[in-house]
């Protein structure tokens, strides 16, 4: 069996990955160029689709590179095509942890506050009450954790923590997005307030590839913090410089679904978490499938709010905090193939 075609509907985001015995591997939510399609040609075209490494490797040591979204695209297509050719659901060629995964709801609570023109106290305190409304539904709604976004002011952010803590109780795992910007000695306090209040971890407190800060900041609180990589060697770096305790990354941010495979791989030698970045790529599925296989990565993000592609059947959905795994081969992506062609304005082939 070999790879006999590359076809990208634009409009839909859908990759297809073709084979001369018919199996295919998709991926939706990719975008790229004809000239991206061409280049990648090379690679993929005529080759074995079960030497995924391979490809991988290849691709990462192309001049000039790849558009992210189309390397991540490929790489979860054949992810997708060598499970449907195992006969096996992509959590379990991966190697099957469980079948059902738990759900973080990754709140969106505060925004709308800070849209409506009120004064900066009035906006954080509107901001404040969003977030705790929406923490007492995650948790009665059923979801296994919920994250939120830090406010710009200090105070209101520490005396945030402790009502968030106190609206859910003392057993609910609570997360604290840092969004990559606090200083050293502001992290430090707020990490202190996040001790007090129990939360789960402190997600990105400092930004990408500081190690210096990043060390500072974990050494001082005692609850994890997490940092944003976007490659293997990144995790590594992060791991073995202890900037932090957990890393954060995803399938489309990194690349590929092996990249994130490698970096998962790379934590859990360490001991620590892999947190994922959301839905993402591949209506979710992708994500999804490398929860149900990875011990180390505690639950899927998702934000409640999330738009069901058109041409996807089977879209995910949350039943009492958590989304069962498809047990159809590969991703399990349920797709309208003749509604995307139907559709496509346009499609690119190679």
């Amino acid at each position: 069996m070999m790879i006999s075609g590359i076809i990208l509907y634009p409009s839909a985001g859908l990759l297809r990955v073709l084979t001369d015995a018919g199996p295919e591997g998709h991926c939706t939510g990719v975008t790229a160029s004809k000239s991206d399609l061409d280049g990648v040609a090379s690679i993929v075209m005529h080759s074995d689709p079960v030497d995924r490494e391979r490809i991988w490797w290849a691709m990462n040591e192309m001049d000039g590179g790849l558009p992210a979204s189309l390397r991540a695209g490929i790489d979860v297509a054949l992810w997708d095509l060598s499970a449907k050719i195992a006969g096996r659901p992509l959590f379990r060629h991966l190697g099957g942890f469980r079948d059902r995964v738990p759900v973080c709801l990754a709140g969106t609570a505060g925004g709308s506050a800070r849209a409506e023109g009120a004064a900066p106290d009035d906006q954080a305190d509107q901001a404040a009450a969003e977030i705790v409304r929406e923490a007492k539904a995650a948790r009665q709604a059923g979801y296994r954790a919920y994250r939120f976004g830090s406010i710009p002011e200090e105070v209101a952010l520490i005396h945030l923590v402790r009502e968030v803590r106190a609206a859910v109780g003392p057993d609910f795992p609570l997360v604290l997005d840092g969004r990559a910007r606090c200083v050293v000695d502001e992290a430090i306090r707020i990490g202190r307030a996040l001790d007090e209040a129990d939360y789960f971890y402190f997600d990105r407190p400092r930004p990408p590839g500081d190690h210096s800060g990043g060390q500072q900041v974990a050494g001082e609180i005692d609850t994890p913090t997490s940092a944003q990589v976007c490659s293997p060697m990144e995790a590594s770096q992060v791991m073995t410089a202890q900037s932090a305790d957990h890393i954060r990354t995803g399938v489309q941010r990194s690349g590929g679904l092996t990249d994130v495979l490698k970096s998962a791989r790379c934590a859990e030698a360490f001991g620590a978490y892999c947190h994922l970045d959301g839905r993402e790529i591949s209506e979710g599925f992708a994500h999804l499938h490398l929860a149900g296989a990875l011990r180390n990565t505690p639950f899927i993000e998702m934000t409640g709010q999330e738009t069901a592609s058109p041409f996807v059947r089977n879209a995910l959905r949350v039943e009492d905090g958590f989304i069962q795994v498809p047990d159809l081969p590969g991703l399990g992506l349920d797709i309208d193939l003749d509604a995307v062609s139907e559709s496509a304005s346009e499609s690119i082939e190679v």
